[in-house]
């Protein structure tokens, strides 16, 4: 074979070999189409199978798809259902098996494994996966797992009583954190009265002050004395929390420890209490508030200012308040 044959075998096989490339690029794109047109086709015949049957249908029998595409069907249409609708969808679920994998794999060795199995547990929301987190909440070996399965049920208005939530997690022997933050506030709307309760507890400031800030989310107006109280409590950390519920419950007569506040010794309580009248739109807030712009803290200077232009953008032009 001579040096131009051998050439032209060159570009033959190259050529070839390009062809047969694009040609496995053109098939693994064509499989995959008719691939996700299959499963298009399947998910949508789930759907309908599922919402069929909530309204009380006769369907095909569902038992002909896996349990795991199953489950992907539940946790689409979970969001779109309501009341009724929803408690029948949960139950039918849990007669098909569709949950078993996942609480099989909340028993599961590896902590992720787990973890995982907690945030669709959360998703779903049944029964039997609000027992499970309950379960692993209260007993599960790792610290991140029960603090998981804690948020899960928060996630689903299921949290056990507020004691028995910080007993579990062992919150009351460390100092708050964040997330303790998010769980009382969870708590609060579920419990209002015995997170009263627990203010009668030997607590120190920085928990005291969570317990009230949390009493703001509780939407019940029987907490308003103990959120008035706390207003005037020595430590600042308790008046600020008092000050940031008060905002949040509405009530209007939290003016009347609001419009005090403005005045307090502490700057960061000052600054909450603008805020809160900002928040409760607090117009008699005002003849403090232009004094505050000449506080001797910058911040409480400038959330003075803002407040002015929420609360009444006119005074802001007037020359003459800022020396008033």
């Amino acid at each position: 074979m001579n040096a131009y044959q051998q050439v032209v075998l060159g570009i033959t096989i190259g050529a070839t070999a390009v062809f047969l490339f694009f040609l496995v690029l053109v098939l693994r794109r064509y499989i995959g189409e008719k691939r996700a047109a299959l499963l298009d086709a399947r998910d949508t015949a789930i759907t309908r199978s599922y919402l069929h049957r909530v309204a009380g249908h006769k369907v095909d029998d569902p038992k002909k798809w896996n349990a795991k595409a199953q489950l992907a069907a539940v946790t689409r249409i979970l969001p779109l259902l309501r009341g009724g609708e929803k408690t029948r969808l949960l139950q039918i679920a849990e007669l098909d098996g569709v949950l078993s994998d996942t609480l099989y794999r909340s028993h599961g060795i590896y902590k992720k494994d787990r973890v995982n199995a907690v945030h669709l547990l959360q998703r779903v929301g049944s029964e039997a996966c609000i027992g499970r987190l309950r379960e692993l909440m209260a007993r599960d070996r790792n610290d991140r797992v029960r603090l998981e399965a804690a948020f899960g049920l928060a996630a689903n208005a299921a949290l056990p009583p507020p004691r028995e939530t910080l007993r579990i997690l062992g919150a009351m022997d460390r100092p708050p954190a964040r997330i303790d933050i998010a769980l009382l506030r969870s708590t609060a709307p579920l419990y209002p009265d015995q997170m009263l309760l627990l203010l009668d507890d030997d607590l120190d400031s920085a928990w005291r002050a969570r317990i009230i800030d949390a009493l703001g989310w509780s939407e019940s107006l029987a907490v308003i004395d103990a959120v008035k109280n706390a207003a005037v409590d020595p430590n600042p950390e308790v008046r600020n929390a008092a000050l940031r519920a008060s905002a949040k419950l509405g009530h209007p007569a939290a003016a009347d420890w609001i419009l005090p506040a403005l005045e307090d010794p502490v700057h960061s309580v000052r600054l909450q209490a603008i805020r809160a009248a900002v928040q409760l739109n607090l117009k008699q807030a005002l003849p403090v508030i232009l004094q505050l712009r000449n506080d001797d803290e910058l911040w409480v200077r400038l959330r003075a200012e803002e407040a002015i232009e929420h609360l009444d953008p006119s005074l802001l032009s007037s020359p003459g308040d800022a020396k008033s």
